[in-house]
């Protein structure tokens, strides 16, 4: 077998008999001294099967299927989708709310605090409308819940704006008209945007499709959207082939048409008419708004936006594109991170739902506690895709870290937490589920990436 260099140098030829015998299974511990240092303390395991049961990666993100696996970061515990999906397909979200939350009791402690509070306000509104829908109790919520995320957004806005005489000329204009456009979203004012965002329409579309129940259906939508992206017509300045346009005939299952009359707008509108029929189909309210929305600012028609916390970022950042005063433009981006999201306020995640179906909102407010492989040593930073590299976090966490470094990233969470992670991997060590060379390695890519030190309780022989 072969062993990493560090393990060798520290227990020398012994590692490979302990490693090696299935019957005399090392457990060990790091202790308080370097990697180039004695870094562990022995105590005896049980050993394992050769058959061990966790070998794929799938195998891994799936353990929370069958017992209760804590966060690495945060500690809480996690669902597998398997469970998740598992809840969209037995009714669970699309039913009648008293049934929703019955059955979201059980999964209280898994949730992040925003869902918890949607969560409470739909249990206080099942003793009075037991018998509504999830979408029904948001619409019912959503012009409370807006009016007082004016409030939060509104001051912010504000500072935002006092930074407009502090902004060079070249940049002055796009910065204001963000700031207005921003305004009519967050006032929900009929406005004519610039142009159509095939970027903007694809996300939004792939975030809502987990929730739908007709898998080839969700799957024909998506495939739709791809040509949205496509350089071709989001670069206006790039010409329109008979391929290209063929191809989206052929996706669209469109025919009889002058394909020589055809221009990019009107491709966008055949690919998003065909997905709002898949909708209609569907009965999806919230996909039918979004194509409803991009067919009129592709024809330039008014429209009213909601306003997009991610998209307004993304705006932003491009509004100050190359401005030479960098501390004005971290102070500006500083302040928009204010700005509440659906992850941090309430009342942002009820008025993003306002025209979700009833499995979207069910399933966003599990989605945060979906487990997810963590590469512990960033794929950015060339992290391989092996088990030895992965680690379980839920998908808030994972998704907040981003390429962070564990280390910094580590900062605003208790070791504990990590702590109860890897006695669980252990666990499954002693069970015969993951070899014991693999939990080894993963332990130590942790110690490496963090630089925490992580004491592992003596495994009893299992009975």
């Amino acid at each position: 077998m072969l062993v990493s260099p560090i393990i060798s140098n520290i227990f020398g030829n012994k590692i490979h008999t302990d490693i090696g015998n299935k019957n005399n299974c090392q457990l060990y511990k790091f202790s308080q001294n370097s990697l180039n240092q004695d870094i562990f303390v022995k105590s005896q395991h049980p050993s394992f099967t050769a058959s061990s049961i966790i070998k794929s990666t799938n195998d891994f993100r799936n353990l929370p299927t069958f017992r209760t696996v804590h966060c690495i970061y945060c500690g809480r515990p996690m669902l597998s989708n398997k469970i998740v999906n598992r809840l969209k397909t037995n009714g669970i979200f699309s039913g009648p709310i008293r049934n929703f939350v019955a059955e979201m009791f059980k999964y209280i402690d898994y949730l992040h605090p925003t869902e918890k509070e949607a969560l409470k306000k739909i249990t206080l509104m099942s003793f009075d409308k037991p018998n509504i829908r999830l979408s029904q109790a948001i619409q019912i919520l959503y012009p409370e819940a807006n009016k007082e995320l004016l409030k939060e957004q509104l001051p912010i806005l504000k500072k935002l704006s006092e930074y407009s005489d502090q902004i060079p000329h070249g940049w002055k204009l796009k910065y204001q008209n963000l700031l207005k456009i921003t305004k009519y979203r967050l006032e929900e004012k009929e406005y004519t945007p610039k142009e159509f965002s095939g970027k903007e329409f694809a996300y939004k579309i792939k975030r809502v499709s987990d929730s739908i129940k007709d898998e080839t259906i969700a799957h024909k939508i998506l495939k739709l959207t791809e040509p949205l992206t496509h350089p071709i017509l989001k670069n206006p300045q790039e010409p329109l082939t008979e391929k290209f346009i063929n191809k989206i005939l052929t996706l669209t299952e469109t025919r009889d048409v002058n394909i020589d009359k055809l221009n990019k707008a009107d491709l966008q509108l055949i690919i998003i008419d065909k997905i709002n029929k898949y909708a209609e189909i569907l009965n999806r309210k919230d996909i039918i708004n979004f194509c409803d929305i991009a067919q009129k600012t592709i024809k330039k028609e008014p429209v009213k936006l909601k306003f997009s916390n991610k998209a307004f970022k993304y705006d932003l950042n491009e509004a100050l594109d190359g401005i030479q005063d960098k501390e004005l433009k971290e102070k500006i981006l500083a302040t928009a991170k204010l700005l509440p999201t659906s992850q941090t306020s309430v009342n942002a995640f009820i008025t993003k739902h306002q025209f979700a179906a009833s499995d979207a909102i069910g399933y966003d407010i599990l989605r945060p506690s979906i487990a997810t492989i963590e590469h512990m040593h960033p794929r950015s930073e060339k992290g391989p895709d092996v088990l030895q590299n992965y680690a379980l976090a839920c998908e808030r966490d994972n998704n907040t870290r981003s390429s962070q470094p564990m280390s910094v990233f580590l900062d605003k969470f208790d070791q504990k937490n990590q702590e109860q992670y890897f006695n669980e991997i252990f666990e499954e060590v002693e069970k015969g589920n993951l070899k014991f060379p693999v939990a080894y390695k993963m332990l130590e890519t942790f110690y490496k990436e963090s630089g925490r030190n992580i004491n592992i309780k003596k495994c009893k022989k299992s009975t």
